[in-house]
């Protein structure tokens, strides 16, 4: 079963690099060359801002994944999924900064904020308000809030998958818009 995983993550990994789609709202994804080892995102993919020791930090690009679960048991719908949001300023995170800033205390190289959702479509909505917990990359903040899907098309069905929404807490320590591919290095599936 890990080989089948494996040649779905690289077979999948090819549609996030290069392809040059466009999104309402967001610039094309072009990648200069073919390595896939990277999460690319357009400069412009999140207006996400937070407040810590009374400074506002602002930070323009979203780096989407998480793990699918239950894998094609359900192809009519989108099945389950934790998520994961990456809001740093770099449109391009070689593998391992990828990985690394997937959570607090991991060695990211940036300063931003990771958000996770439990669980997006286990009620069966993937669109709407879910609870988020986010955390600051660098500093020693973690906060609940709302993240609220406005566009969403499942990872891997049949390219590498789109979300759009907002974010906010109600203290609004964090607040803000993206819109961006997933990134198919910080996808996986569970059977």
């Amino acid at each position: 079963m890990r080989l089948l995983v494996l040649a779905l993550f690289v077979t999948a990994c090819g549609a996030d690099h290069g392809s040059g789609t466009t999104h309402p709202d967001a610039a094309a994804v072009v990648t200069p060359d073919a390595d896939q080892r990277f999460c690319d995102a357009p400069a412009n993919s999140a207006h996400v801002s937070i407040v810590a020791n009374n400074t506002t930090t602002g930070f323009t690009s979203v780096h989407a994944g998480g793990v699918i679960s239950g894998g094609d048991v359900a192809p009519v719908t989108a099945p389950p999924m934790s998520l994961v949001l990456v809001f740093v300023d770099e449109t391009r995170l070689p593998e391992t900064a990828a990985y690394e800033c997937t959570a607090p205390n991991q060695g990211c190289p940036y300063e931003g904020v990771v958000g996770r959702v439990d669980c997006v479509g286990c009620d069966g909505n993937d669109l709407g308000p879910h609870p988020i917990t986010l955390q600051s990359l660098q500093q020693n903040v973690t906060v609940q809030g709302t993240l609220t899907i406005t566009g969403f098309t499942a990872p891997f069905s049949p390219g590498p998958g789109h979300i759009a929404g907002s974010i906010s807490t109600p203290d609004a320590t964090v607040v803000g818009t993206f819109d961006n591919d997933f990134c198919m290095l910080l996808l996986s599936e569970t059977i």
